[in-house]
């Protein structure tokens, strides 16, 4: 499954608006050795971000798959 920048978007956050900053995504990407731009222009598989362990990445492919199952 691949997980889109339109998902990190719109996942429900911690705070009062839906979506995760851009800002924070790109430090997220840079501390996992993750690339930013080709998660930008194309997406990254789910697994990627499960391999990290961490929980804001784990929220994220959570809501990808439930966007998923529900056809979105």
């Amino acid at each position: 499954m691949i997980v889109t920048l339109d998902h990190l978007r719109r996942a429900p956050g911690f705070g009062a608006r839906p979506g995760y900053c851009a800002q924070g995504g790109r430090e997220w990407f840079a501390y996992y050795g993750l690339d930013w731009s080709a998660f930008v222009r194309h997406g990254i598989e789910a697994d990627a971000i499960e391999a990290t362990g961490d929980a804001l990445g784990l929220h994220l492919v959570a809501f990808a798959r439930a966007e998923a199952v529900r056809g979105q």
